[in-house]
Parts: C-alpha cells; sequence; structure tokens
C-alpha cells in the first residue's frame, strides 16, 4: 500500500473524529439542558482530542518524511494542504492554553473548535480527499505543460541518451538520493510508484502510457503525471543521468 494511500485512509480516521469532537462539543456548550451526561461527554471529548492530536502528529511525519526524503518542492495544492494543517496545530495548542492556562478566554473555545474542525475537513479535501477522488476517477486531471518552460531544457530533443560509464554511476547515485524511496529499479513491483526495471525498453510509460523514450522521461521528472512530485530542480546535465542510468536497468 502507498504511503498516500495509507496517508488518506488516517485521513478519514482524523475526520471522523474530528465529526465526534464537533458533536461532544455542541452538546456540552450548547444544550442548556444537556440530553447526555455531561461528565461522560467530557471524557469522550478529553480521550477523543488525545487520539485526533496523536493521528494528526501520525499524518505530519509521514507528510514531512516524504518531502525530506524525495526533496520535493510544493504544488500550489501542497501549500494549501500546509497552511491548513500548520492552522489546525496552532488552533488546537491555543484552545488548549484558554482550558489549561487563560480560563478568561473559555467562551472562545467553542469557535476554537468549529475552526479545528473546518481546517481539517480543509486540509483532507487538499490531500487524503483529492488523491481518493484521482483514485477512483472522477478526477483525470493531469500536468501536460511543454518542456520549453525549462530555461535549461529549451527543446525535448536537446536531451541526449548518454551510455558512459560515469554518467551511469552518478544517475544510479542520483537515483538512490532522489527516486528509489518511491520507484524500484530492480523489478516492476509498485512501491509507492512503479517499479522501473526495462523503463526504455518497453513501448511506454507504466503510468502515463506515453511513448517510452528518454524526452518523455524527462518531461515526467520535470512535470510530472498525476501523485509524482516534481524534480524541476535538477539541472539538465542531473536528469540526461538519471535516464542514462535507467536505461540499464
Amino acid at each position: 500500500m502507498s504511503i498516500f494511500m495509507v496517508k488518506s485512509i488516517l485521513s478519514i480516521l482524523l475526520i471522523f473524529l474530528s465529526i465526534i469532537a464537533l458533536f461532544t462539543m455542541f452538546e456540552i456548550l450548547g444544550r442548556p439542558e444537556g440530553k447526555y451526561n455531561i461528565e461522560e461527554l467530557k471524557k469522550i471529548h478529553r480521550i477523543n482530542g488525545k487520539l485526533y492530536f496523536l493521528l494528526y502528529i501520525i499524518i505530519s511525519y509521514l507528510c514531512i518524511n516524504f518531502i525530506v526524503d524525495t526533496k520535493s518542492e510544493l504544488n500550489p495544492r501542497s501549500t494549501f494542504h500546509t497552511v491548513f494543517a500548520f492552522s489546525i496545530l496552532m488552533l488546537f495548542l491555543l484552545k488548549i492554553s484558554y482550558l489549561k492556562i487563560y480560563r478568561q478566554f473559555y467562551s472562545q473555545v467553542k469557535i476554537l473548535g468549529l475552526l479545528i474542525v473546518i481546517f481539517t475537513f480543509l486540509s483532507f479535501a487538499t490531500s487524503g480527499g483529492y488523491f481518493l477522488l484521482k483514485q477512483i476517477g472522477l478526477n483525470k486531471t493531469s500536468i501536460t505543460s511543454p518542456l520549453e518552460n525549462r530555461e535549461d531544457i529549451k527543446l525535448s530533443k536537446n536531451i541526449t541518451l548518454k551510455c558512459d560509464a560515469k554518467s551511469i554511476k552518478k544517475g544510479r547515485l542520483i537515483f538512490e538520493t532522489k527516486c528509489i524511496f518511491c520507484h524500484d529499479y530492480s523489478t516492476e513491483k509498485i512501491l509507492v510508484g512503479p517499479g522501473l526495471k526495462g523503463i526504455l525498453k518497453n513501448e511506454f510509460l507504466p503510468t502515463s502510457r506515453k511513448k517510452a523514450t528518454p524526452e518523455t522521461i524527462a518531461g515526467q521528472l520535470i512535470q510530472p503525471y498525476k501523485d509524482m512530485p516534481s524534480f524541476s530542480y535538477l539541472k539538465k546535465e542531473e536528469i540526461e543521468d538519471i535516464i542514462a542510468f535507467l536505461n540499464t536497468v
């Protein structure tokens, strides 16, 4: 199971916990005469809050670890997701401080709780929700901008398929630094992304189904199809080295 699917499933659990938190908060603070036992609701709310925070930390770790490992750059959607997730943390800590320290602001707790739920939904929508929609085929968008947008790669025909040992060695090093977390080059087995064994010997790329050529692989690295992060910061020489290595697997 890919890290994206794991994160999406955990995000659904986070949504479920936020709904429980919202319900118990409304019952505790919103009814003049409680329908349920208030003390029991408070206990459930506290336990639910701890589980929510623990799950939030796990999901955040998975996200941060993936970004650090792959050295990927945030796209606009990922940036919004990060802002929403960080806002949840700030609101959560603020709520705790109102409950434990600044009791004079206790009346604002319900507003903070509502904001946490709203940002949880927004965070899910820009990450797990987006991924799940793509998996069931409701989102067919892909990035197809031309390579000409890249300053150091003016035309795709400028990609050179290198065969020298030095380039292959450098390409393998770059691959094992940036790509191996998601792709296995020795098999076609799926990790996060598809295995790349024989990628340039096949007719089509495994996911985009574009022609398997050095130019399309360069395009995939610079402006990826679907879930793969962009490696547009790589130099043309580094991209050609990666392709040189992939040509040997």
